[in-house]
């Protein structure tokens, strides 16, 4: 039943994406991922009602070889305008292990699934391994030069990497305790493990993976030591923070909701290397931090000024500058320790 109700899941994860009507790439990863989830669960439960049919033993082996490359693609969608034919070789044991396993004779069987087994578990574990330390990275990047929602669906991945990691770590412990009781606990840990995974998939994906467009990320840029030898003086920063503060102060650029650090540099005329010293080192914080602290300012006067009964919160923060609403209520929790509606009701006195 578990195994039956989590494929339904993946299944409807999978419609939802494809109803979306703006599909980009990322979208279309995500989509055949959930398919795979589904048939995963679909094929565990067909070995268990179908013992006998061996093409259901042979998929449930082999198709955990395709989780690992797919969250890798799904994360590169993110960064990449699209995939070249090298991604497709993270599928090629997923294929190897399929077609050895139609031929494997049944006096084998035993050794052949440990054979499948060590591979599969490396797998399944260095690839959201790989992908947290690349996320990590990235993390740093866009929140040193864009004020985007888009930090946000970046640090989801990271969680979805370490529930990846920690969902292989109940599947050996699920393997250590088959080992020494001889009894397969497949549908109470394997099918629960992987319903718990793609619900998370799913909420996490739909409520932030796709709400915005993928923008290529450069070169990751190293924080560290970055400014040791940088040519500008301290009278310079000085100059160039008092430039930047009266720039967002009287131009209000933040209400841009795909304002960047490219931006402020064009407008500006200070070198995007050396506004990122100045907000790092002058003025304590990060682009990203920045321009959403001024989003936030600008909706608390707003607020404060206006009848409050004739806002909503979603179109409060579209107006402040935020592309998301998810993105809103972050950061205005972030600044001020409340939601929207506590501090609402905190300045209205009720």
């Amino acid at each position: 039943m578990t195994s039956g109700v989590g494929a339904v899941v993946a299944a409807l994860f999978a419609l939802l994406v494809l109803a979306k009507k703006k599909k980009n790439l990322p979208d279309w990863i995500l989509f055949f991922w959930f398919i795979v989830f589904s048939a995963h669960l679909f094929c565990g439960l067909g070995r268990s009602a179908y013992p006998s049919i061996k093409t259901f033993e042979v998929f449930v082996m082999s198709i955990g070889f395709l989780h690992g490359p797919f969250f890798l693609l799904y994360t590169k969608s993110f960064t990449r305008k699209s995939l070249g034919w090298p991604d497709s070789l993270h599928f090629l044991p997923f294929v190897i292990f399929l077609v050895c396993g139609f031929f494997i004779q049944n006096d084998f069987q035993i050794r052949w699934q440990i054979i499948v087994l060590i591979p599969k578990i490396i797998s399944l574990a260095a690839y959201p391994a790989y992908v947290y330390h690349q996320q990590a990275k990235r993390v740093a990047y866009w929140e040193n030069n864009h004020s985007d929602s888009t930090l946000l669906a970046l640090r989801w991945i990271k969680m979805i990497a370490l529930l990846f990691l920690l969902s292989i770590g109940v599947g050996v412990i699920r393997l250590t305790v088959e080992l020494a009781t001889g009894v397969a606990y497949f549908e109470l840990w394997d099918v629960l493990r992987y319903v718990l995974l793609l619900t998370a998939m799913g909420f996490f994906g739909l409520q932030y993976g796709m709400m915005y467009q993928p923008e290529y990320i450069p070169g990751t840029v190293r924080e560290e030591g970055m400014y040791k030898h940088s040519p500008l003086k301290p009278d310079e920063i000085e100059k160039y923070a008092h430039i930047i503060q009266h720039y967002i102060q009287d131009k209000e650029p933040f209400l841009d909701p795909n304002f960047s650090l490219t931006a402020l540099s064009e407008a500006t005329g200070i070198r995007k290397h050396h506004l990122s010293q100045i907000i790092s080192s002058k003025m304590n914080t990060s682009f990203y931090n920045l321009i959403n602290s001024k989003r936030v300012a600008y909706a608390l006067g707003k607020l404060k000024r206006e009848d409050i009964t004739n806002l909503t919160f979603e179109g409060l923060g579209y107006e402040s500058g935020f592309n998301t609403k998810s993105s809103f209520y972050y950061n205005f929790k972030k600044v001020t320790g409340k939601t929207p509606m506590q501090y609402v009701k905190e300045i209205s006195g009720s």
